[in-house]
C-alpha cells in the first residue's frame, strides 16, 4: 500500500512542479483558462501528496506496536 501512495506522492510532486514553473516561467498566468490550468495542477498536485505522510505514520506506528506489548509484559 504504501507503494501506490509513494507512486501518488511523486506524481502530485510532479503536477506541482509543472504548475509552479507554467505560474514563474509563461505567461500563462495572465490569461484566465491558465490561471484555472495553473491552480488545478497546483491545488491537485497538494491533494494527491497528502496521504503518502499519513501512511507513514500509520505504518511506523505499527511497526512500534509490538514492541511496546513486549515491555509492557515483561514488567
Amino acid at each position: 500500500m504504501n507503494k501506490i501512495f509513494k507512486i501518488l506522492h511523486s506524481l502530485g510532486l510532479l503536477a506541482v512542479a509543472a504548475g509552479a514553473g507554467l505560474y514563474l516561467f509563461t505567461e500563462m498566468a495572465n490569461q484566465v483558462s491558465g490561471m484555472l490550468l495553473i491552480a488545478s495542477l497546483i491545488g491537485i498536485g497538494f491533494v494527491i501528496m497528502a496521504p503518502y505522510p499519513i501512511a507513514l505514520v500509520f505504518g511506523w506506528a505499527q511497526k512500534q506496536q509490538p514492541n511496546s506489548v513486549d515491555d509492557e509484559q515483561n514488567k
